[in-house]
């Protein structure tokens, strides 16, 4: 293999594919980059078996000699980071990866290309078409809701399903749960089967820094292992996660007689000023409701707080407790100056809805 290439450019690649590749591993193979050159074109792939991104380097290239090269990507990160030429050539020989500068040469130790797992293609067959912007704000608006304990994995990732004209994700911890839909078409027209499956956070993140890149339409795509993101030049490809997700929409309640309209950036500030003061045994605040006004209070060893704010509200009076953490989490990404916050009593669970469709639920707290 020899190429040259636009030094910058291949450095921003190299970062971004970087981030699928482990930082340590028992096997050498796993904390580096394939490089291969072919076509005119220069292909850059990592993956740590969990989440792969290929990406693929089409202007600015110049492939004089096609091969392929499996080099460790934070070396070569490091080395492109700090020298300052326009235009770099690279050059393989004996399994070393020779860089060539105007201003001197690095030879970079490589692994044999036949370790490298494989990366599976992306089956365009099955693809369906999402805005953007609708799949940033599907990882956006949910994955911070997914669990993060090793008992419950399943749990840990996000239930991503696709069926008629809608793409739905959907994340809870057991104690919360996010959900939001957005619209998809099939990539051939067809109306295609629903398809779901559950994708850990990491991989959804991935989905999301590709598509702020790309804007635009981008390909989504769930097969038996595997959910697949493409853009015209670069793919992620995502391992499924086993297990069986909750019924998510028993979850949701229904029957919510109480219904209050809160401006998002005022109640935010109050449930901060609150927590302040809350017990840290319990991280808990009291919400009591009534008749146009919101009382938000906390008390702990330092001391209490006792703040309030003006609401929308016609429900009956209602004193409930709740993780002001998991509230924080929600009105970090609703839509909108305005949220509905809607419950049946203080003992049952409560659901955020915006603008945009966003459904956030969260289980009351006792207070002490």
């Amino acid at each position: 293999m020899r190429i040259t290439v636009n030094r910058a450019r291949f450095f921003e690649v190299t970062t971004l594919v970087g981030q699928a590749v482990a930082s340590k591993s028992t096997k050498k193979v796993f904390e580096c980059l394939r490089l291969t050159a072919k076509g005119g074109t220069l292909e850059v792939a990592g993956t740590d078996l969990e989440v792969a991104i290929r990406y693929r380097l089409a202007e600015d290239i110049e492939v004089k000699q096609e091969g392929e090269a499996v080099v460790p990507a934070a070396l070569l990160a490091n080395v492109l980071r700090e020298v300052g030429d326009e235009r770099i050539t690279l050059a393989v020989a004996k399994q070393k990866l020779g860089l060539e500068t105007d201003g001197g040469f690095f030879e970079i130790e490589c692994v044999d290309p036949a370790e490298y797992p494989e990366i599976p293609g992306f089956p365009a067959a099955e693809a369906w078409q999402v805005e953007a912007t609708d799949l940033q704000d599907l990882v956006r608006k949910t994955a911070f809701a997914a669990g993060k304990e090793a008992a419950r994995f399943v749990l840990n990732g996000v239930r991503v399903l696709a069926e008629g004209g809608a793409l739905r994700f959907i994340a809870t911890d057991g104690r919360r749960l996010a959900t939001l839909a957005r619209p998809v078409k099939r990539r051939n027209g067809a109306e295609g089967k629903p398809v779901s499956a559950i994708v850990g956070v990491k991989g959804l993140h991935h989905f999301e820094r590709l598509a702020a890149a790309a804007g635009g339409e981008v390909e989504f795509a769930v097969a038996d292992r595997f959910v697949a993101v493409r853009t015209p030049s670069a793919e992620v490809v995502a391992r499924v996660m086993e297990g069986v997700f909750p019924e998510h929409d028993q979850i949701i309640p229904k029957d919510c007689p109480n219904e209050a309209k809160l401006p998002v950036g005022m109640f935010a500030s109050k449930l901060r000023q609150a927590r302040q003061f809350a017990s840290l045994e319990t991280q808990s605040v009291a919400l009591r409701f009534h008749a146009g006004e919101l009382a938000i209070a906390a008390a702990g060893g330092e001391g209490r707080a006792d703040v309030r704010l003006g609401i929308e509200y016609g429900g009956s009076e209602e004193k409930i407790g709740f993780n002001p953490g998991f509230l924080l989490d929600a009105l970090k990404v609703v839509e909108g100056e305005n949220v509905t916050f809607a419950f049946k009593n203080a003992s049952g669970a409560a659901k955020l809805l915006d603008d945009g469709g966003f459904v956030y639920v969260v289980m009351p707290v006792l207070l002490e």
